[in-house]
């Protein structure tokens, strides 16, 4: 059994690579892709994903306040939340929302 995932993040390139790394993988499917927070939720009502990768700087409707409704719709769904900010105190913030965890972009020095 497949665990089928949802991708939101504004940036065409990040969501791509994601995609692109998580179809390596067999017993994960990417269901969909979203660019800002209201896509999300209109993908995550038709959809239903297991998990959701969630960028926390999107226009629209942010990643806190879209993991708030995401979890009112989904609430068995695992909100995953992807940022470059390193401010716990944002991180708690979503946390308390509802993610599940987040992952921090970081560059990769060469």
């Amino acid at each position: 059994m497949t665990t089928q995932i949802l991708i939101a993040d504004d940036q065409g390139l990040l969501r791509a690579g994601l995609r692109a790394l998580l179809s390596n993988e067999p017993d994960l499917e990417v269901i969909g892709e979203a660019e800002n927070g209201a896509t999300v939720l209109k993908l995550a009502r038709e959809l239903s994903p297991e998990v959701i990768l969630l960028d926390i700087s999107m226009p629209e409707l942010d990643g806190i306040e879209a993991t708030k409704r995401l979890k009112d719709i989904l609430p068995d769904a695992k909100v995953l939340i992807i940022t470059v900010h390193e401010d716990e105190s944002l991180l708690q913030e979503a946390i308390h929302a509802g993610a599940a965890g987040y992952i921090v972009k970081r560059a990769v020095e060469s």
